[in-house]
């Protein structure tokens, strides 16, 4: 089972609209690293290896996931 996928539709079906709403792909993956951070060596050393991953990429701190999904409770906010 895709858990990413399951959470991104549970938010968007509690939310009424997209987690992430990107208007093409280079986009899309920027506003996940916004709010998520930008993968690091630390968090997810396989993600650099990646071939379409870019060290030159910007580099985001991410924010917590309560000032992203706002229309979200916390036991909500837990399960996503």
């Amino acid at each position: 089972m895709d858990l990413w996928s399951t959470g991104c539709i549970f938010a968007e079906m509690v939310q009424r609209r997209p987690l992430f709403m990107g208007d093409s792909e280079i986009d899309q993956i920027f506003k996940i690293f916004k709010v998520l951070g930008t993968p690091t060596e630390n968090n997810w050393p396989d993600a650099l290896k990646l071939k379409d991953f870019k060290p030159s990429f910007p580099k985001f701190r991410g924010i917590p996931m309560s000032e992203h999904t706002t229309t979200l409770d916390e036991l909500e906010i837990d399960l996503l």
